[in-house]
C-alpha cells in the first residue's frame, strides 16, 4: 500500500509551534499556599506534546516511505541475471537511504529525490538522470552534498549497465564504464565512455541519455573527442588498405 509523506513545510511548521506556550501564563493573583496548574496550563502542556508526537510521527512516516522506495528498487533487480546491476542496485538501495535521511527536513528537495526513485522504479531512466542532477546541483550542506554525489553516481552505473550492456561487443566496456562511475572515478570511466557513444549503433536517445549522465561531469568537448577518435582510426585503416 503506497503510503503518503506529509510535506516537510508541516513538520517545520509543527516544531516552531512545539515550542509555543511552554510557560503557564503568568497570573497577577498572590500563589496560593498548594498551587495546582491551571486548565490553561494543562491544556498548554497538552497541546504541545501532541504536536511533539505529530512531528515525530511524521519524521518516522518519511522514514519509511524512503525504505519501502530502496526495498522496491533493490527488489526490481532481483530477477535480473547481471550481476553487476544486482550489486550497484544493492548499494544504491542503502545511498538511497541515507541520502533520504541527510534530506528530511527540506520538503522540495525530499520529494525531489522521490521523484527520482520513482522514475527508476518505472524505467524512465532519462526523468531519474535529470532529477537527480539538479538535486546535486542545489544548495546543500557539505555532508548531503557528498550524498547526493554518492547517489547519483550509484544511478548513473546502474543506468549504464542495464541500457548499454546488450550492445554487441561492448559488454566489457560497459562494465568498465559503470564500475568507474560507480567508484566516482570520471577519468577512468573517459575511455570506455567515448568508445561507446561513438558507436554507430547507438540510437539518438541512448546518446541522448549518455549525454544526460555525463556532460556535467566529464570535460568540454569529450563527444567531440569521441568522434574525432574514430575519424582518425577510420582514416588508418584506409591507409592500411
Amino acid at each position: 500500500m503506497k503510503r503518503s509523506i506529509l510535506p516537510f513545510g508541516a513538520i517545520v511548521s509543527l516544531a516552531l509551534l512545539s515550542g509555543c506556550g511552554d510557560k503557564p501564563a503568568e497570573s497577577s493573583a498572590p500563589p496560593a499556599a498548594s498551587p495546582q496548574p491551571s486548565d490553561a496550563s494543562e491544556a498548554t502542556q497538552a497541546a504541545s506534546k501532541a504536536v511533539n508526537e505529530a512531528v515525530a510521527e511524521v519524521k518516522k512516516e518519511a522514514q519509511a516511505a524512503y525504505a519501502q522506495l530502496s526495498q522496491q528498487l533493490l527488489a526490481s533487480s532481483k530477477g535480473a541475471t547481471d550481476e553487476l546491476l544486482k550489486n550497484v542496485s544493492t548499494d544504491l538501495q542503502g545511498r538511497v537511504q541515507k541520502l533520504g535521511e541527510a534530506l528530511k527536513g527540506n520538503e522540495a528537495l525530499t520529494q525531489q529525490l522521490g521523484s527520482a526513485v520513482n522514475a527508476l522504479l518505472g524505467n524512465k531512466d532519462s526523468e531519474a538522470v535529470t532529477s537527480l542532477g539538479g538535486l546535486t546541483a542545489a544548495k546543500l550542506t557539505p555532508e548531503q552534498t557528498t550524498l547526493a554525489k554518492d547517489v547519483y553516481n550509484a544511478t548513473a552505473a546502474l543506468v549504464t549497465q542495464r541500457n548499454f550492456s546488450s550492445l554487441e561487443g561492448l559488454n566489457s566496456d560497459v562494465s568498465q564504464l559503470a564500475n568507474a562511475v560507480w567508484k566516482g572515478n570520471y577519468t577512468q570511466a573517459l575511455p570506455p565512455l567515448q568508445k561507446i557513444y561513438n558507436q554507430a549503433t547507438l540510437t539518438p536517445a541512448q546518446k541522448d541519455l549518455l549525454g544526460k549522465m555525463y556532460d556535467s561531469y566529464m570535460p568540454a568537448g569529450w563527444k567531440d573527442s569521441a568522434t574525432k577518435l574514430q575519424q582518425g582510426l577510420d582514416s588508418l585503416k584506409k591507409i592500411g588498405q
